[in-house]
């Protein structure tokens, strides 16, 4: 872009809240912004260039269009700004990534409320009572607590069905789809499996016991057994330490640290007075521009997670509390306080405990760094690499008796892996077990048309000697194999061969140098089994919909499309399924999956 002359003129900019969205050449979006005054906003990217710091000047120097939306206020903006981030996905815009994807636990409102684990966090905001996220365990805690705690977890039309189903005589279910007087029991039920993930673990152990002695005391032995039990089954799950998130929660300090292109956030979680967990995520800012970060962090991080009725923030944010308090009403229907203590308290003192928390992580990625950066500087010592291997590229295969293959490619950026670039090849030989052909198609597609500037500098090959060789001949039928070093890892003895030498490398199991190409080989072996099992899933969902009357290739595809797998489809509510399919279809679709 022409410094001179900026892609729109200053006096033409509206001076009312608003988003931008800048534009480069093709008219791609590669920026979004929200501004209380967008005239003011815009035109300071515009002025003063030199003292512009190097990710703006960069962003400047690739605008060639800028759109403008108006809106009526501040919080009007920012809720645009994060739904235009979302929808895409800007270059120069942090994209707040936690791989984590925590289940829920779900209680529906209604007669006889029903129990679900969901993953989805879509649905948050709707009138339903959800615990979550539980970091671990929450499959094996609501197997054991249905017995204990009888409640629906069936998708059944209480009104339909008056039979009951096999978890009736399992004894995880009372049947409330047959027998109606039972709400006062059920509900019964339903409060104190809520209560118990509230924490109130002595007043639900107090009324097990009260029913036990009742039991034993009207002799009604195998019933009073029966409790005995319960209270077991409890004292067994408490042992697993599993760490609970009510919604009925107090507050989270929200801290974080801006420092050589990196955002580290701490956030720690605090129930009942007590600290019961933390969450540490780094954002990448190498090529990142953000005018208001403590904004996008709040936004993005809560956007996917229950927003607290508390949050402890440094006091310099506080100029930032009546939009994070707007935003939070509209989009997440709650009235949240905002603190930001200044004297000695305890708030003030949680806040501390946050930010030595944070320093921690800061200091831990920096000592992890240095080791990453010795370990790649001996790997190419010891194996005399062409250069410093700061980009590798990971190939593994994923099939079953060449069934549904997959080629995942993995790569790690200075030591650490950068899923962003990953990539995966459905391979186009069919029906074939035979993985050195499969990882010749993978390797012919991925470097055929790659210039000598964009080839890694070490290629990883997840195999023995066999899939080296195979790696090899390919490049060198391209006439690429001076580009780059090829090296391969075999699982068993976790050697290391490198081409066109017969002796393997061998390492210490303790050393950075081969957890650099474990970690590599291990996330392409798991990327590739990921998407092997969702092409398997889709061909599976086929056959098992074929068996349902009614569910002809054209639902059978919107099936597939809306839900990707057969675990989706069991799932989903009722009125999901009926989005496609009539409500009789989908009830038949509930029963026979």
């Amino acid at each position: 872009m022409d410094k001179k002359n900026p892609p729109i003129e200053y006096k033409n900019i509206p001076d009312s809240p608003g988003v931008y969205l800048m534009k480069n050449q093709s008219g791609k979006i590669i920026y979004v912004g929200k501004a209380k005054n967008l005239k003011n906003r815009v035109s300071s990217y515009f002025k003063n260039i030199n003292s512009h710091n190097v990710k703006t000047l960069e962003l400047v120097k690739n605008i060639a269009d800028i759109e403008f939306f108006i809106c009526n206020t501040e919080v009007e903006a920012l809720i645009l700004e994060n739904n235009l981030i979302k929808m895409h996905r800007p270059k120069y815009n942090i994209l707040l990534k936690d791989e984590k994807t925590y289940p829920y636990i779900k209680f529906t409102k209604e007669r006889f409320p029903r129990i679900e684990i969901v993953r989805s966090t879509k649905k948050l905001n709707e009138k339903a009572d959800y615990f979550g996220p539980y970091p671990t365990g929450i499959f094996f805690a609501v197997k054991t607590l249905l017995r204990i705690f009888p409640v629906r977890d069936c998708h059944r039309s209480m009104d339909k069905y008056t039979s009951p189903c096999l978890k009736f005589y399992m004894n995880t279910c009372t049947a409330p789809c047959k027998y109606k007087d039972i709400e006062e029991e059920y509900n019964e039920n339903v409060e104190n499996f809520k209560n118990f993930l509230k924490g109130q673990r002595t007043e639900i152990f107090e009324i097990l016991e009260r029913r036990m002695k009742k039991f034993s005391d009207n002799m009604e032995f195998e019933r009073a057994i029966a409790e005995r039990n319960k209270i077991e089954s409890l004292k067994k799950l408490l042992q697993t330490q599993i760490i609970e998130y009510s919604k009925e929660i107090d507050e989270d300090v929200f801290v974080f640290e801006e420092t050589n292109d990196i955002v580290f956030l701490c956030v720690l979680n605090i129930r009942e007075g007590k600290v019961i967990s933390k969450n540490h995520i780094k954002i990448s800012l190498e090529r990142s521009h953000e005018d208001n970060l403590f904004e996008r962090l709040v936004t993005s991080y809560y956007e996917k997670r229950n927003i607290p009725k508390n949050m402890i923030c440094d006091v310099e944010y506080e100029k930032n509390e009546n939009l994070i308090k707007q935003w939070a009403e509209i989009e997440k229907r709650k009235d949240i306080k905002l603190h930001f203590p200044k004297i000695n308290s305890r708030r003030r003192q949680l806040l501390e405990m946050g930010y030595l928390n944070l320093k921690e992580e800061v200091e831990k990625h920096f000592r992890q760094k240095k080791v990453i950066q010795e370990g790649l500087q001996k790997l190419k010592i010891e194996l005399q690499l062409k250069r410093q291997p700061l980009r590798i590229e990971c190939f593994d295969i994923s099939n079953i008796q060449g069934k549904d293959a997959v080629a995942a490619m993995t790569v790690a950026i200075n030591g650490e892996v950068e899923p962003r670039e990953y990539r995966h090849f459905k391979i186009t030989v069919k029906d074939t077990p035979d993985d050195f052909l499969m990882m010749r198609e993978a390797l012919t597609r991925r470097y055929s048309k790659l210039s000598q500037e964009e080839f890694p500098d070490l290629i990883l090959i997840d195999g023995g000697k066999g899939q080296l060789g195979i790696a090899v001949d390919v490049l060198e039928s391209l006439g690429k194999i001076e580009h780059t070093d090829i090296i391969s890892i075999a699982k068993r003895e976790e050697e290391i061969f490198k081409s066109y030498e017969s002796e393997p490398y061998i390492f210490e199991k303790t050393d950075e140098t081969l957890k650099i190409l474990q970690r590599l080989r291990d996330e392409a072996h798991r990327f590739g089994i990921t998407h092997h099992r969702k092409l398997r899933s889709k061909r599976n969902i086929k056959s098992a919909l074929d068996n349902i009357v009614g569910i002809g290739p054209k639902r059978k595809k919107e099936l597939i499309k809306k839900f990707g797998t057969i675990a989706n489809i069991r799932n989903a509510e009722i009125e999901e399924l009926t989005e496609i399919v009539p409500e009789k279809i989908a009830v038949s679709i509930k029963e026979m999956l």
